[in-house]
């Protein structure tokens, strides 16, 4: 029993004297070349707007050795299959060749380094792939001269998919925006005025002595707002040239808290037409004789708001996406079909937008405009950026 004790010691020593004199940069396995990342899978977003990604991959070795590495990377589709099963995407496709290009194909690490230069990827017009799917680009190591790959770090799996439409919006509660025109907006005939809001409360609210929420216009010229006295705090209305549409509230048509709702409002000085929607379903109709056209412009005494109308006790308490200003009528279809999107270049839009206001910017108090006139809205104060997912999962 002592004999096994005493060789037992012997070997525990043998082992520490062993750990004690490693040289700690002596590295005790293959050296090995392989794709520096920390997620070999890439997840891009399919949105309208969207049409670009670049990514780089970057190759490396542990150790430097004493001869160039030429490393070649190819697309190998055959990996979907791969992808499908490792990642649990049973319905995942091959991206076409029309979606991409890698340039160049291939790199070097050059003898006494542990890095080479980076290979880059390019995306193109991913907006036009469908949102429903999911897309699988596999841009793996064809070769490597002189040296072998770790097999767990060979490939990179670029991966499209249908994510959120929107995913920041703007809490304007307590703010306002000033819309800087640059477009001639002094004698429109015909408006349409389409907004994405979900609002909290539509009455007095914290200091908000008035239980009036404005959404967008300028003071007794055209003005959106919700709730009037006498009339239902949260249903919309139009005033135009001290005239009120709909003139008597309803309490049936007013638009719940805390929840997404699209509304839109249309005037049409050459038909006479006012129509009000909610979700792309009218709620308000009504035809006149008076034709003519609104003025937006600052020419006059007050400028043109987002979220303030005659004082500063008339904001919107909530969140508000994607307002658009154009300069036809939309129709109900076309309102309820785009309502978390629209493609300012797209033909049937081009031309047809007087400003478009997405309110994602995710930082900083300007509100850019999307349809390329110049018409940027200012915060009056900071504003408080909100991450949200629209559409919401049902």
């Amino acid at each position: 029993m002592k004999r096994i004790l005493l060789l037992i010691a012997v070997f525990v020593a043998a082992t520490f004297t062993g750990c004690k004199n490693e040289d700690p940069s002596e590295h005790h396995f293959d050296n090995k070349l392989y794709i520096s990342s920390t997620d070999f899978s890439d997840e891009m977003r399919i949105k309208s707007g969207i049409k670009q990604y670049t990514r780089q991959i970057f190759t490396s070795i542990a150790t430097p050795e004493t001869h160039d590495i030429r490393v070649t990377f190819a697309v190998d589709f055959s990996l979907v299959d791969y992808y499908r099963k490792a990642y649990y995407e049973p319905e995942a496709i091959a991206l076409s060749e029309a979606h991409y290009r890698i340039e160049p194909l291939a790199t070097e690490i050059t003898a006494g380094s542990v890095a080479g230069t980076p290979v880059t990827v390019e995306f193109f017009d991913t907006d036009q792939l469908d949102r429903e799917k999911v897309y699988v680009l596999p841009v793996t190591i064809a070769s490597a001269e002189g040296i072998e790959v770790l097999e767990s770090a060979r490939t990179m799996f670029y991966v499209f998919k249908g994510g959120a439409l929107i995913d920041v919006v703007a809490n304007i509660s307590r703010n306002s925006f000033e819309v800087k025109w640059v477009t001639d907006v002094s004698q429109i005939p015909v408006i349409t005025v389409e907004a994405l809001i979900r609002v909290s409360d539509f009455g007095a609210v914290g200091n908000k002595s008035e239980k009036i929420s404005t959404l967008f216009g300028v003071e007794e010229q055209f003005l959106i707002r919700i709730g009037d006295s006498g009339f239902p705090e949260n249903q919309v209305q139009l005033v135009y040239n001290k005239y009120k549409f709909p003139s008597s509230g309803d309490p049936a048509l007013g638009l719940p808290t805390k929840q997404w709702v699209h509304v839109a409002v249309v005037w049409d000085g050459t038909t006479g037409e006012r129509i009000i929607y909610h979700d792309g379903k009218q709620i308000s109709y009504s035809k006149v004789s008076a034709r003519g056209t609104i003025d937006l412009s600052t020419a006059i005494t007050r400028p043109c708001y987002i979220g303030k109308s005659f004082n500063d006790q008339r904001w919107l308490e909530g969140e508000i996406a994607e307002l658009r200003v154009w300069n036809v009528q939309r129709t109900a279809q076309e309102l309820i079909d785009n309502r978390y999107t629209i493609d300012p270049e797209s033909e049937e839009v081009k031309g047809k937008l007087y400003a478009y206001w997405k309110f994602d910017e995710g930082e900083g108090n300007t509100i850019h405009d999307r349809s390329g006139n110049g018409n940027d809205a200012v915060a009056a104060s900071e504003v408080t950026w909100v991450s949200v997912s629209l559409p919401e999962s049902k």
